[in-house]
């Protein structure tokens, strides 16, 4: 059955039927005016909160009700207004490829393609090209999102490997007996339509949410054009004595084209870029522990399977040719946390994976085979934290992991941090040594190279960060928060070109990032939320790629009856464009600021709401990449229909 087909039996399928509940019916909406009401009607702009783990250090959410918000159709454009956060895209709808034209990064880090130093993950569990070892983000839909989490400083303990930065996707779950259902349309400027539903349902031990959608769009330039579809699908059971099981399911796929430098002729064939893949998560979790003293384990079993199809052009041979890959990845993660004593919290963990397959270029002539390759890890990690005081709390915490690769040897990871909490507020310092070790790519280049398995001789990327950081709220209308980071990267892969022949890589790559970040969130009133968010930072050597020295967002959402307004501006200043693992100057990029919003009206009694949303309402002149500029103004109707 295609892609297509699945996705629009499963869509039927959801929106038709589903268990009735076991009560009477859905949980009663809270009386207008109550505390409940006003906090989903006013959600805070841009980002739902920030949290501080003490083994994963603080992070920020985006939550639905912000996705929406942000009329955000892909996982770039939620999280491109993050402070830290700087994207990169061709086009309105899809994502080309894993680099300039589909990409996230953090503080200056991911930069590196092929392979990657951050990671995106679905319900924990890391969605990567088992080969090319990067992410693709038309793989990770919104449609089943609960919340997004950005852990912009590096995970070495939770995480391991590609882990410098990570964004993990947690899927919507209902926690109350009932049914809802949520669809809609859309449609705007340069032929964008969006399709979408989510129908979730609780009935006793047994809750179920199937989620997605559908979009595409004719694009902004003559070869702008992409489409997304993406299904996520989750059941979970409570089996008693605090046992439970669930099973996630995500299916995505993806086209772009590449529009190609603006004012060169055409090439003969239209690069364009396909991807498909699904995700199987099996969990089973355990609740353990009383009141504060509770804690949640959990044991995942997971499969990643998916494939590109690269269109390209090769000018030397004048030939059109595609690079096609196939990946499976797939491994266990164990995860418990335990109550020590009263104030203690102890973290232990284990994880093995596999990942990996095989790539091939299609030409004229025949198959040019690029290898088949998989690699695998094994992982022990432990954390530690723990609470002193009473009015004045310091939460020490420490954790380490040990990485053992099947081709690379054994590794160390790990991070030390410090907690302080009282009425004045809290403050943390944070110190981190992270690696990320060379993927499969690299075998695939040296097989190409002739240099068989000398790829082993290469070691990991290494990370050290340090993170200080203060917050604090005043009353309940104002939080600020402020962080001073430091990332120094060494042993960086980079390319290195003959002579002598042949080409190889090396561990000749280092550069620091180092910079400020404040954000004030703000509730003057109980119908109108406010967030501002600025970055600042510098890099050495100066000229890394997506790393703009001032970035900075404001967002506004007020609503009052049935309306709904969300407004937001988003700066970047000038930047370099490229990729830092191959030799050359990056290209330099203008700073831009853009503004966007959205107004909506719901008709209660019917649950119908009609909303406008507009992109770049300044017709700000503006790129990711030199020569592909981004759209003007553009303009996206639609209808939602909740029940």
């Amino acid at each position: 059955m295609s892609f297509d087909a699945l996705l629009l039996a499963a869509l039927l399928a959801g929106g038709a039927a589903a268990p009735a509940p076991a009560s009477a019916g859905p949980e009663p909406a809270p009386p207008a005016g109550t505390v409940e009401e006003r906090i989903v009607v006013t959600a805070p702009p841009i980002v739902e909160e920030s949290r501080y783990d003490p083994q994963a250090g603080l992070v920020v959410e985006v939550g639905a009700r912000q996705i929406e918000d942000l009329a955000a159709q892909d996982v770039a454009a939620a999280l491109r207004r993050v402070p830290g956060v700087v994207i990169s895209r061709y086009n309105p709808v899809g994502s080309y490829g894993g680099g300039d034209g589909g990409a996230l990064f953090v503080r200056g880090l991911g930069t590196g393609r092929p392979g990657a130093e951050l990671t995106t993950r679905v319900d924990g569990v890391a969605r990567f090209v088992g080969v090319w070892t990067h992410p693709l983000l038309d793989l990770v839909g919104i449609d089943g999102a609960e919340r997004l989490d950005v852990y912009r400083g590096p995970q070495p303990v939770l995480f391991g490997g590609m882990s410098f930065a990570t964004v993990d996707l947690v899927p919507h779950r209902r926690h109350q007996e009932g049914i809802e259902t949520r669809v809609g349309a859309a449609g705007g400027s340069h032929g964008t339509s969006a399709l979408t539903l989510r129908h979730a349902g609780r009935s006793g031990a047994l809750d179920w949410t199937i989620a997605g959608g559908a979009r595409g769009s004719d694009g902004h330039r003559e070869g702008a054009d992409g489409r997304t579809r993406a299904l996520l699908a989750r059941a979970g059971y409570e089996l008693g004595r605090g046992w439970s099981v669930g099973l996630t399911l995500d299916a995505a796929a993806g086209r772009a084209s590449d529009p190609g430098i603006e004012g060169q002729a055409p090439l003969p064939v239209r690069p364009r870029f396909e991807s498909d893949g699904v995700l199987g998560v099996l969990t089973l979790a355990r609740r353990h522990g009383e009141g504060a003293r509770e804690r949640v384990g959990t044991l995942k079993l997971h499969l990643d399977d998916g494939g590109i199809d690269w269109r390209q052009w090769d000018a030397a041979r004048r030939q059109e040719f595609s690079t096609l890959t196939d990946w499976r990845n797939y491994g266990l993660r164990l995860e418990d946390r335990f109550a020590i004593g009263e104030r203690g919290d102890l973290t232990l963990g284990f994880e093995a994976e596999r990942y990996g397959g095989r790539s091939r270029e299609e030409r004229p002539a025949g198959a040019v085979p690029l290898g088949d390759f998989r690699f695998g890890n094994t992982a022990l990690f432990a954390g530690y934290a723990h609470t002193f005081g009473e009015r004045l709390r310091f939460v020490p915490s420490a954790g380490v992991r040990y990485n053992e690769s099947r081709d690379f040897g054994g590794d160390w990871g790990g991070q030390l941090a410090l907690r302080v909490e009282g009425r004045a507020g809290e403050a943390w310092v944070r110190a981190a040594r992270a690696f990320n070790l060379p993927g499969v790519w690299a075998a695939v280049f040296y097989e190409g190279y002739g240099r068989g398995e000398q790829y082993r001789d290469l070691r990991p990327e290494l990370l050290d960060h340090l993170e200080v950081g203060a917050a604090r709220s005043f009353g309940e209308g104002l939080r600020v928060e402020l962080s001073l980071f430091r990332n120094e990267v060494t042993d960086a892969l980079r390319f290195l070109p003959p002579p002598p022949p042949p080409p190889r890589w090396g561990n000749v790559g280092s550069y620091t990032a180092e910079g400020a970040e404040l954000s004030m969130a703000a509730r003057p009133h109980r119908e109108l939320s406010l967030f501002v968010g600025l970055t600042w930072s510098r890099t050495d050597p100066q000229h890394v790629p997506f790393a703009p020295e001032w970035t900075g967002s404001a967002g506004l959402a007020w609503a009052r009856g049935a309306w709904r307004l969300s407004l937001d501006l988003q700066h970047l200043s000038a930047r370099e464009a490229g990729n830092l693992r191959f030799p050359g100057a990056p290209s330099r990029l203008d700073g831009f600021l853009l503004a966007n919003g959205r107004v909506g009206y719901r008709f209660a009694a019917s649950g119908l709401e009609l909303y406008l949303a507009g992109e770049n309402l300044g017709d700000a002149d503006y790129a990711y990449r030199p020569g592909y500029p981004m759209p003007g103004t553009s303009l996206l109707s639609g209808v939602t229909w909740s029940f």
